[in-house]
């Protein structure tokens, strides 16, 4: 993670938009690597699968934190002779970094219930709910919202029905239910950050979010009475995997994602976030031997084509707030927890 597409997010300023000529090939570059690295998540995720889930998503988790924790530790310095040292939200951070893990709890065992393309394509309804739950904290309903929300379920429909005839007790449904899940937990994470990254820098949240994460995941193993991968295995394919997974799509495809989202508008980003099913759905049909027939294909565009539709709605809100408040630096944005 699978970091949403046109939200307000952790960390990251929105100074004017006016990248142009090798600044645009650089951000094109940037986009091109982080969907690369995070359209591979999935494949991974099942390559790790001898892994039970839990124990994938704590440590993928786990090293994301790590790496996170030094990139914190060595701008400290700097930091500090800037002056940049704020109050910690503590609670919102908590509850930031529950949020993810049961993201990546979710995301990952969809993965052992469906297939890798269904998976990412429900996992990508982050924007959906995203423009759901700020009706909560009082953004208006757009019409982009409305439709974006109804061609959604419609994609939806024909998506699990082209796979299954609409079997309500296929196990594949039951996976993607799971992967809608953790689109709307990826979605509440990115509203409860909203404004955090104003008081706390990038990689010192990030750092905590994921560490928070990756203990919420380990406390769900012990509860749940769970197995846990046994350390000797650290050097096999599997350990290979986990790394892959918190270095390429954790570290570099997220941190990537939030770079770019500071010098393009956040729908940009967003496209590029919402293209990730195809990069996975293409990358499990060579490696995987998973194939994806024509009906399955139509309910995915328009499944997210309702999600990009949403996306814009809550871009099209943001654009309107900016240009009422601001000159200030509050506006933030950034990808979102992929995977």
């Amino acid at each position: 993670m699978s970091g949403g597409p046109g939200e307000e997010s952790p960390g990251v300023d929105r100074p004017g938009f006016g990248a142009s000529g090798e600044g645009m090939g650089r951000v094109a570059l940037a986009l091109l690597v982080s969907w690369i690295v995070v359209s591979s998540s999935a494949v991974v995720i099942v390559i790790a699968s001898p892994v039970p889930p839990l124990s994938i998503a704590a440590g993928r988790e786990a090293v994301t934190a790590a790496a996170w924790t030094l990139i914190a530790l060595f701008t400290a310095p700097r930091a500090r002779a800037t002056g940049e040292a704020r109050p910690f939200p503590w609670g919102r951070m908590a509850a930031s970094g529950i949020l993810l893990g049961v993201h990546f709890a979710c995301w990952v065992g969809s993965l052992s219930l469906t297939t890798v393309t269904h998976a990412a394509v429900f996992v990508s309804l982050q924007p959906l709910f995203a423009g759901l739950f700020g009706l909560f904290l009082g953004d208006r309903a757009t019409w982009r919202l409305v439709i974006g929300v109804l061609i959604a379920a419609g994609g939806s429909l024909v998506l699990t029905a082209a796979a299954h005839g609409g079997d309500a007790g296929s196990p594949t449904i039951t996976g993607d239910l799971v992967a809608v899940s953790a689109a709307a937990c990826a979605a509440l994470y990115l509203t409860v950050n909203r404004g955090i990254g104003d008081r706390v820098r990038l990689p010192v949240l990030l750092a905590w979010v994921n560490w928070i994460a990756a203990l919420t995941i380990a406390a769900g193993v012990v509860a749940s009475g769970g197995e846990w991968w046994h350390p000797e295995a650290l050097w096999r394919r599997e350990g290979l995997a986990i790394l892959w997974l918190g270095l390429a799509p954790g570290l570099l495809g997220h941190g990537l994602m939030n770079w770019s989202a500071r010098r393009v508008p956040v729908h940009v980003v967003s496209v590029a976030v919402l293209l990730e099913p195809v990069g996975a759905a293409a990358l499990a049909y060579w490696f995987l031997a998973q194939k994806f027939g024509p009906r399955e294909a139509l309910g995915a565009v328009l499944l997210l084509s309702g999600a990009l539709l949403t996306s814009l709605s809550t871009r099209a809100r943001s654009a309107g707030a900016e240009s009422k408040g601001a000159e200030s630096k509050e506006g933030r944005a950034a990808s979102p927890p992929r995977d």
